[in-house]
């Protein structure tokens, strides 16, 4: 038997923390492209990422939005979310394989009809769907991609969903 040190252990990346540190980048990415091609404040108003993240005035955490542009705030977000995805990128090689994470979430879908008739994970799969969904989809429609109170409904469907799927395992 192995022993392993307390520095393997303490070192060692978390799945949980890599997955979270991955979609929190790639959302991030998702959002700055928004930001920069249309806006992601509201109709015609680019969000001003080191405005809006300092806790700075509303009026510094946007501005007019008319063609394609990237600021300094875009730049360090998009940064950001290339750090965040590559650190969650690597910690889920490390635990699990990246390639048999992006293939769960290809599966997902699937799961959400059958899985193995076992129903706590069919509805922790149409939460974690449908607050994904639901994000997306309010959002094109009021085209505003930066809203707390559409996070709050989102982001309660998806780890509840990501709760049950949890407590399943």
């Amino acid at each position: 038997m192995v022993q392993s040190s307390w520095k393997d252990e303490v070192t060692k990346p978390s799945r949980f923390l890599s997955v979270v540190s991955f979609c929190i980048g790639t959302w991030l990415a998702f959002v700055s492209l928004v930001n920069i091609t249309f806006g992601a404040f509201a109709p015609g108003q680019k969000i001003e990422w080191l405005g809006f993240i300092d806790g700075s005035s509303l009026s510094e955490a946007y501005s007019a939005h008319s063609s394609i542009s990237i600021g300094l705030g875009d730049v360090v977000a998009l940064l950001l979310a290339t750090i965040l995805i590559v650190v969650g990128g690597r910690g889920i090689e490390s635990s699990s394989g990246l390639r048999a994470f992006l293939y769960s979430i290809a599966q997902r879908p699937r799961q959400m009809v059958g899985s193995e008739g076992q129903l706590s994970l069919i509805v922790a799969n149409w939460l974690v769907v449908g607050g994904i969904l639901f994000y997306v989809i309010w959002s094109t429609i009021n085209t505003t991609w930066v809203d707390p109170g559409v996070y709050s409904v989102s982001i309660v469907m998806i780890c509840s969903g990501l709760g049950i799927e949890a407590m399943h395992e």
